[in-house]
């Protein structure tokens, strides 16, 4: 079963939430709704599945199999990956602490470093509101040593978003749903050409969690092209911004079998360009600025 890539909530009452790994304070968001992030594509087809007749058994059905599956994983990341707790690796234990308190998140996933040469961070298992059994978020040790520690804190935001959006279930549901439609002409193409735009959608909602946990876009920027780049070289957010304004200029003049192909090109996550595109856009809209109280100009 896939795991998806880029919560204990303090009892304090503050107005802001102290990040350990940055002088900044942030806005926590109490009460936010994931509805309140999704992207439009991903939030239209969460409310169809929601709206289906099955949709409380099939979940009942996915939940039990999940719980078997994050057994076994968690038993593997304990013997051999490193569990972050307040006296291993505090600075990131806070940082994720922190990270849910932003998103409102009231059962904090345990969190796990795993020894690896991708850079890269996933999560497994669905948000369980009752706080009976944390979920899971693995983050690689080559990621960890690339990103600064702000970058981290939002690339744990874009995981979050995964679990407070629940796209481990409802994308499972979907594909369910849709397995009958699969093989017929026609039909069939345009059902996972829709499932593929929808895993997309999920990426893009997950930038914007990261981006409400860093309140920064140069932050999420910075950990994009760090992760894209391969390299922690690259520091330039705001020249990476104008290359994916340059590939949507360019995309929009080329020819139609071009563009064609590239929209047909197989990925599990985004265009590299496409997400700072997508995230720059939301970052100035008024609905981001709404969530953290930001007047517009």
């Amino acid at each position: 079963m896939k795991a998806f890539a880029f919560a204990l909530l303090f009892p304090l009452q503050i107005d802001t939430v102290a990040n350990a790994f940055s002088t900044t304070a942030k806005v926590p968001l109490k009460g936010i709704s994931a509805s309140e992030f999704r992207h439009p594509l991903d939030r239209q087809l969460t409310t169809a599945i929601k709206n289906a007749p099955f949709h409380k058994l099939a979940e009942g059905a996915i939940r039990s199999s999940f719980s078997l599956v994050e057994q076994g994983v968690r038993l593997d990341l304990l013997s051999s990956a490193v569990k972050v707790s307040q006296d291993q690796l505090p600075e990131l234990y806070e940082a994720m602490q922190s990270a849910a308190q932003v998103l409102d998140m009231s059962n904090v996933p345990e969190l796990y470093v795993q020894s690896s040469s991708q850079a890269n961070a996933y999560t497994l298992a669905l948000e369980n509101k009752s706080g009976s059994t944390p979920p899971i978020v693995v983050i690689t040790s080559t990621l960890l040593d690339r990103c600064s520690k702000d970058e981290i804190q939002a690339i744990l935001g874009h995981e979050l978003g995964h679990l407070k959006c629940s796209h481990s279930l409802y994308l499972t549901l979907g594909g369910l749903v849709s397995s009958p439609f699969r093989s017929l002409p026609i039909v069939g193409t345009q059902t996972e050409q829709l499932l593929q735009n929808w895993r997309l959608a999920a990426e893009y909602s997950c930038d914007r969690a990261a981006l409400l946990v860093a309140q920064n876009v140069d932050v999420v920027t910075g950990a994009m092209l760090k992760l894209f780049a391969g390299t922690n070289k690259v520091s330039n957010t705001r020249a990476f911004m104008e290359q994916a304004r340059e590939y949507e200029r360019l995309l929009k003049d080329a020819n139609p079998l071009v563009r064609m192909s590239v929209g047909m090109q197989s990925r599990t996550h985004p265009l590299p360009v496409k997400r700072v595109v997508e995230l720059e856009k939301w970052a100035d809209s008024k609905e981001y600025k709404q969530l953290l109280g930001i007047e517009s100009a």
